[in-house]
């Protein structure tokens, strides 16, 4: 994979991420994220340490398939099969700092885990 097939691919599931977020898409959240990533960040002054599967319930809850999705990438480290991607994005109403960290497995990227801050 070059470099710039690299970067699409990695922005294709920060894409991928960031609309099945805000639409509540199991499927879609199911399919970039390793059944045992996690998401964890502060959320109401307490820490939020979530499983895959508690992430995508809260998406589901929250989700709406009519929302435009804003997101956007605003930085990106690549070292071989591992990546980390700093994502501006908003999500019910928050803007968030998000970091997915990623692996390059067979043949896909796919996110390990999570971690957010809320903008104030």
């Amino acid at each position: 994979m070059g470099n710039s097939e690299t970067i699409a691919a990695i922005t294709e599931v920060v894409r991928i991420y960031a609309t099945a977020m805000v639409a509540g898409d199991r499927a879609a959240l199911e399919r970039i994220f390793f059944e045992n990533a996690s998401e964890v960040g502060h959320y109401e002054g307490e820490l939020l340490w979530n499983s895959r599967d508690a992430f995508i319930r809260m998406c589901e809850a929250e989700g709406d398939n009519t929302a435009t999705a804003w997101w956007a990438i605003r930085n990106l480290s690549v070292q071989g099969d591992i990546a980390t991607a700093h994502v501006e994005d908003e999500w019910a109403g928050m803007r968030f700092d998000t970091i997915l960290t990623m692996l390059l497995h067979e043949g896909a990227w796919r996110v390990v885990s999570k971690v957010y801050r809320i903008q104030s």
